[in-house]
């Protein structure tokens, strides 16, 4: 960066960081920025700013060696000039997280609905379909220049006790950046305390980065009714290599949220010599790349049904006639054992709604000699007999001779009245 202003090569970096999610959005879930969760870590806060809006102090004050590490103090401690400084200018220290902001504000604009920003950084986005709120805290509260501990606002701790409050989700997913545990020379990481809170107030897996590796593990809060909660932490993709750790190659996770085996699995992908990302084996998984946590279930949080009670409301709609109930209710039906009722299901409910171009999409390439029959009927209803035609050889192996040479003559027949 230029040392008299390094606001420009800052908002290239952004143009750059841009350019990437939009290119991750485009590949993984098409394009909707709605399904992107960002959150600011260290890297985000402008040094330069957080400096000029400090004033050395000619005396240092009692218990600096305290106050200069905790984020809601004003008083810093500079190692290099042995000087003790105060921040004097609360809107050019706020100004040092002024990029990110408008970096946000500007990826998640024109969206209809999509993650919210709260008080304090806070970013909260509800998926309804899958059961699942996702609450992306700033742990950059007080980090600057001086002070690199990482910590939540506590004002935005108890505005995600609120929105979760409201929010009928059965998981809740925290993301934030600070790692929860350094070195004995270390001081850029976030108490754990913070996330004591979080897992009281109903989540369930957490999510951070900054220490440049993997790694996942049950994270624990002894309450008399002992919750958890899983916390994962990422390696990092696009970092420098003089700041990858010994051994650590450039990688990201995978992490898969899976409510019926109640299970949590995170997989590593790592890049190979040759440049390709591929699963990376990891001593602490036990030599393999991946490795299954068990998901806790928050009791404060509202309780999903299970896969069989989901089946029965779906059956129930399907015998009422509800059918537009029962397209609401199979996607949620993951159970491998129920596949085969909810397909069925989902036939009667487009069949019932007459959607019969969605029904043709479902039943294409048919599975069963009725499927098939029923396909075939659709295609000569709307007069494209060589479409049927051609669906009728591809079924042969599921109709018997009968019902084959049938549906030849209906088609035949069909296009002569036509």
């Amino acid at each position: 960066m230029a040392d008299d202003n390094p606001d420009p090569d800052i908002e290239a970096q952004y143009a750059e960081a841009r350019d990437l999610l939009d290119g991750l959005a485009a590949e993984f879930v098409d394009s909707d920025r709605a399904r992107v969760v960002i959150v600011p870590g260290n890297h985000d806060v402008h040094w330069g700013r957080a400096r000029s809006a400090m004033t050395r102090l000619a005396d240092c004050p009692p218990g600096i060696a305290r106050k200069a590490l905790r984020p809601d103090s004003m008083l810093r401690w500079n190692w290099e000039d042995q000087h003790a400084y105060q921040i004097t200018d609360n809107g050019l220290y706020d100004s040092r997280c002024g990029h990110f902001r408008r970096f946000r504000t500007d990826f998640y604009s024109g969206l209809e609905s999509g993650p919210v920003v709260h008080e304090s950084d806070l970013i909260a986005a509800e998926y309804a379909s899958l059961g699942l709120v996702v609450v992306g805290f700033a742990s950059w509260y007080g980090n600057d220049c001086f002070c690199r501990v990482g910590e939540i606002d506590r004002s935005a701790l108890a505005a995600s006790q609120r929105l979760l409050a409201a929010s009928g989700a059965p998981i809740a997913v925290a993301v934030w950046h600070h790692s929860l545990d350094g070195g004995p020379q270390a001081q850029d990481y976030m108490d754990r305390r913070a996330v004591h809170k979080l897992i009281d107030y109903g989540f369930s897996v957490g999510l951070h980065g900054h220490q440049h590796y993997p790694g996942a593990a049950p994270y624990e809060l002894r309450l008399p009714n002992l919750t958890s909660m899983a916390v994962v932490s990422a390696g990092s993709l696009a970092v420098g290599d003089d700041e990858l750790p010994t051994g650590e190659l450039r990688q990201f996770n995978i992490v898969v949220v899976d409510p019926d085996r109640e299970s949590v699995t995170v997989h590593v992908r790592a890049m190979s010599s040759a440049g390709v990302f591929m699963g990376s084996p990891r001593v602490d998984f036990g030599g393999e790349t991946s490795i299954t946590l068990k998901l806790p279930r928050s009791r404060v949080r509202p309780q999903p049904p299970t896969a069989t009670q989901l089946l029965d409301e779906a059956m129930t709609a399907t015998r009422l006639g509800e059918f537009e109930k029962v397209l609401e209710l199979v996607p949620k039906i993951v159970s491998p054992a129920y596949m085969s009722q909810k397909r069925q299901m989902e036939i009667d409910a487009l069949d019932g709604l007459r959607r019969y171009e969605a029904l043709l999409d479902l039943i294409r390439p048919p599975r069963s000699q009725d499927e098939a029959i029923r396909a075939i009927s659709l295609l000569v209803d709307s007069k494209r007999f060589d479409e049927a035609e051609s669906e009728l050889a591809a079924a042969s192996g599921l109709l018997d001779p009968a019902t084959a040479n049938g549906l030849a003559a209906h088609i035949a027949g069909a296009r002569m009245l036509s």
